[in-house]
């Protein structure tokens, strides 16, 4: 078996169990013991933490080189490992053959007693110290054959190389090559902080120790939370990896994994081999069996191939590819189902069983053969030209959720993207192609794909003049996921423009922005898609003017003792647009269908106060005549230059109704109507240097209440605990995007999401999330978990319960208790050797923000 792959997450020593509730006795027992063994590891080891020189023999650790971290240096302080008690430190040489390659310098050394044995054997007895240039030799007799380089040592004996200490009682060795065979010996290698012993140690060169009946670990000195024991234990240290022969894991020194094969990293380099298996197990027993093979090919080329077991579903592979060349990196991915067995959800095995739906209509794929692959690829490093392939096709809509279904993952995109770009950056232009599709998990799917879309915007700046000019040609053809009637649809190409010479200039108390420009839109419509005497080439050309301008305005101000620089910042924009009628694009269907082929109504909020259009997409030129209103004011620690807090109000005047709409359904036309749009505001800060908050808030003076609200706290400070807050309100659930995951009931949208992971005592920290849904009385996503992180091993336990979400359009509405998944989960990882089951991982990297830059910084 073999471990780890460089920067991606495949570290096979951990331990995984899944079981479902209600837990049968098997995952109960199994899930006890393991929790049993993690907290019974943390608890020995916290002891250990507390006192080092009372749970560590200080003469062996001395001998091993270990320096506790009181007596570190602050600089070597830095280097040492989160939660560990101290490092490996060789004494500093000083001499002038310190660096020297020992075949190629002389061998020095001294000793109490000298003599000479047949003339061509050299003994040295008591105190006997030999260097020859960056190998170092100790013992207490040495014998040199000066005809054939070999040596004889015995008692004490003590050789460094650089990362390198090995401590024998007796050896042979060969002084020129450094090769020999050492007997009760124990090893240390620095830089991985991989320490052992053995009954004989042979050393070849720098490069090869191979261990008989011996162990090694990473732990520190005294501390057997785990250990590799084997007959034959090699070491190749250049190439960072390990095997052992008749290989026992042993945990507490208790024997718990056994193979006749095993191989290891030595530090964090990429190695093929069979990364440790991943498990489910349920109330029925194993419910799912993965077991990863990673093929290093190449430095720039690496694979996992991954044979995988779903008792409700049968055999499926997996494989992923990664290529890394000059310009470009390329992932590919791709799984395969044979024979699906067309496992049912808890839902639908309840509805099956309750007669409310047949087994025809739960049972779609039976026997059928089901897959996925992606192919994801960025070209362009360092280069003025970019491209972007994210390409993904499913056998059928419901594939990802059934695969995944008992997965630890969490936000599940309710789409697969097939998209292509291309583009490249000039000095005044910036050009670019692009064809993309959405493949909804959904009962629907989007009517239209846009094949290609092309832009192209420049840019010419003269001083303080600025020349725009923005091109964009789109053809918008049919979905190929789309299988309703497309009698309704309108196909065709689409053309815009919008171009504008402005006057940008920035004084150190304000600036002035006046632009003057055009806007112009055109369609190509196909005519067959559209209604006997319709327009098909309908276009637009609207001139328009604007104006933005602000004032800065500064005084000190004293809050709390602390002194700051307070800010007003007034600011105006007027925009005018003319009327252009665009009655042409409504009732070019049958049924009187209005054109839009991917435009929708920005929602407010403070920065949306200075857009140029209240259009999301490209489908309206909208008419207006307004000006905008908004104060900043800003707060400025004077000590540091940090914006402690920002506050801001806006609101738009708007001096004439608009005309133009995109449905001219009767709640636009009456927005259109008013005469202010509604009141938007900010308020963001950071408190400290952790705690950092933001609000945007949007208040309906109309109705006389809130309208929308977006609401957020960060909390991590330097020992990384961390505590986050969201909270999101919105009238008008309707104006989220048209593949959001959660389906629609009414107007509200009101959810909660609070995460923490909080360090309590020791290496202990607790991890927790709550996701809840006002509106639905759901709560979407919970989960609370321990996390002890020791120095040589790091163990998390978790218990979850989550929406098994089916994406239909009224899921929520009906939510049972069949729709809950629930599961304990725990990672074990053995620091040095890898770590397995990355599950818990990667759920916490999506649900906590700011786990994975502790999770870098605290490796």
């Amino acid at each position: 078996m073999a471990p780890t792959r460089h920067s991606r997450a495949r570290n096979p020593t951990a331990l995984h169990l899944l079981s479902r509730f209600p837990l049968s006795r098997l995952a109960h027992a199994l899930a006890l013991h393991s929790l049993y063994l993690s907290l019974g590891m943390a608890a020995g080891m916290s002891a250990m933490q507390g006192a080092w020189a009372d749970s560590v023999d200080e003469g062996v650790a001395r001998r091993l080189d270990w320096v506790p971290l009181e007596e570190l240096t602050e600089e070597q302080r830095k280097t040492v490992p989160t939660a560990c008690c101290g490092a490996y430190i060789a004494p500093a040489r000083t001499d002038p053959e310190a660096d020297m390659d020992p075949e190629k310098a002389s061998l020095l050394g001294s000793a109490n007693m000298s003599e000479l044995e047949q003339q061509s054997t050299v003994v040295l007895r008591e105190d006997v110290r030999l260097t020859q240039g960056r190998r170092s030799i100790s013992t207490d007799l040495f014998k040199l054959d000066k005809e054939s380089s070999e040596a004889e040592l015995r008692g004490n004996i003590m050789m460094r190389e650089p990362g390198l200490l090995v401590r024998a009682e007796s050896a042979r060795m060969n002084i020129q090559s450094g090769d020999g065979r050492l007997d009760n010996a124990e090893f240390v290698l620095y830089e991985t902080r991989i320490h052992g012993r053995a009954d004989s140690l042979e050393k070849f060169g720098d490069n090869v120790i191979v261990l008989e009946g011996g162990s090694l670990t990473s732990c520190e000195p005294g501390d057997n939370t785990w250990s590799i024991e084997g007959s034959n234990i090699t070491i190749h240290n250049d190439k960072r990896y390990g095997t052992a022969k008749h290989m026992r894991l042993e945990v507490l020194d208790v024997p718990v994994a056994y193979a006749p094969y095993f191989r290891f990293p030595v530090g964090p380099d990429r190695l093929t081999g069979f990364l440790f298996p991943s498990i489910g197990v349920g109330t029925d027993g194993i419910t799912e069996l993965s077991v990863p093979f990673y093929w290093n090919i190449a430095p720039n080329l690496d694979a996992t191939l991954t044979p995988r077991y779903l008792d409700d579903h049968g055999y499926l592979f997996y494989s992923e590819v990664r290529h890394m060349s000059p310009h470009f990196d390329t992932e590919f991915s791709g799984s395969f189902l044979h024979n699906d067995r067309d496992g049912l959800s808890k839902r639908q095995r309840s509805q099956l069983e309750q007669g409310l739906i047949s087994e025809d209509e739960v049972y779609l794929y039976r026997g059928e053969d089901r897959w996925q692959y992606n192919l994801f690829q960025e070209g362009g490093r360092n280069q003025r030209w970019h491209t972007e392939i994210d390409y993904t096709e499913v056998s059928d809509t419901d594939y990802i959720r059934d695969i995944d279904r008992g997965a630890v993952d969490l936000n599940r995109e309710a789409y697969v993207r097939q998209k292509f770009l291309m583009s490249y950056v000039g000095r005044n232009w910036q050009l670019s192609a692009k064809a993309e599709e959405l493949q909804l998990l959904t009962e629907t799917q989007l009517p239209y794909r846009e094949l290609p879309r092309i832009n192209a915007n420049g840019r010419y700046r003269f001083n303080d003049w600025v020349l725009e000019l923005r091109n964009e040609f789109t053809h918008f053809s049919q979905n190929t996921h789309y299988e309703l009637p497309t009698d309704n649809l309108i196909f065709g190409d689409r053309m815009r423009a919008d171009y504008g010479f402005g006057w940008d200039k920035e004084f150190t108390a304000g600036f002035i922005k006046p632009r003057v420009g055009v806007k112009m839109l055109g369609y190509q419509l196909e005519e067959d898609s559209l209604v006997a005497g319709a327009d098909a080439e309908p276009g637009f050309i609207t001139p328009q003017g604007s104006l933005d301008m602000g004032l800065y305005f500064e005084r000190d101000k004293t809050l709390f003792n602390k002194g700051f620089t307070q800010t007003l910042e007034p600011r105006v924009f007027y925009l005018y647009r003319d009327y252009e009628n665009q009655d042409s694009l409504f009732g070019l269907t049958a049924n009187n269908r209005y054109l839009n082929f991917d435009s929708s109504i920005l929602p407010l909020t403070y920065q949306q106060l200075f857009r140029d259009s209240r259009f999301s997409g490209g489908d309206r030129l909208d008419d207006t005549n307004q000006i905008t209103f908004g104060l900043t004011s800003r707060f400025i620690d004077n000590r540091d230059g940090v914006e402690r807090l920002r506050l801001g109000i806006g609101q738009i005047t708007y001096l004439e109704d608009r005309n133009i709409s995109l449905t001219a359904q009767a709640d636009e036309l009456a927005r259109n109507r008013e005469t202010s749009s509604m009141i938007a505001g900010l308020v963001s800060g950071q408190i400290g240097d952790n705690l950092r908050f933001t609000n945007d808030i949007t208040y309906d003076q109309y109705n006389d209440q809130l309208y929308a609200l977006s609401s957020s706290v960060r909390y991590m400070d330097d020992k990384y605990r961390i505590v986050n807050f969201g909270y999101r309100f919105s009238r008008d659930r309707q104006s989220l995007s048209p593949i959001n995951p959660i389906p629609v009931r009414g107007e509200d949208l009101s959810q909660l999401d609070i995460s923490t992971l909080w360090p309590v005592a020791n290496q202990w920290s607790v991890i927790a999330r709550a996701n809840y849904d006002f509106n639905y009385n759901a709560e979407l996503d919970a989960f609370v978990g321990l996390e002890y992180d020791d120095c040589c091993y790091r163990v998390r336990l978790l218990a979850r319960r989550w929406v098994d979400f089916d994406l239909t359009s009224n899921f929520l509405e009906s939510l049972d208790r069949d729709d809950f998944d629930q599961g304990i989960f725990v990672e074990i990882q053995l620091k040095g050797i890898g770590s397995l089951s990355r599950r818990i991982s990667t759920l916490l990297d999506k649900a906590i923000i700011g786990f994975t830059e502790r999770e870098q910084a605290l490796q």
